[in-house]
């Protein structure tokens, strides 16, 4: 029995579950697509507006790729229930899983 056999039965045997929710993004620059991940949990940070209970989350990224290095930020706002209510991205647009998926010509 290998160390991380031992380490996952201590913990109780189970695999971690990926609760992220995958982007994608194509550089206006260079038209590299990049994919990242933001995790609802951990990444998001509370918008309150004058109450002590949170009324959104907010969270930013900024996205580099490996072409032209150029930052591409991605700021995305949830409600109270942390579902995606808004988006906006500088230097680069957001596309579709399938879009990143499929070969470039």
């Amino acid at each position: 029995m290998g160390v991380v056999d031992w380490l996952r039965r201590l913990v109780g045997g189970r695999t971690p579950v990926d609760r992220g929710i995958y982007y994608y993004v194509r550089c206006d620059k260079c038209g590299e697509k990049i994919r990242f991940r933001v995790d609802p949990l951990w990444d998001l940070s509370p918008v309150y507006e004058g109450e002590d209970q949170a009324s959104g989350y907010v969270v930013t990224k900024r996205v580099v790729g490996q072409k032209c290095f150029r930052p591409i930020e991605v700021s995305l706002t949830f409600d109270r229930n942390r579902k995606e209510s808004g988006r906006s991205v500088t230097g680069g647009h957001l596309i579709s899983a399938e879009e990143f998926a499929a070969e470039e010509p």
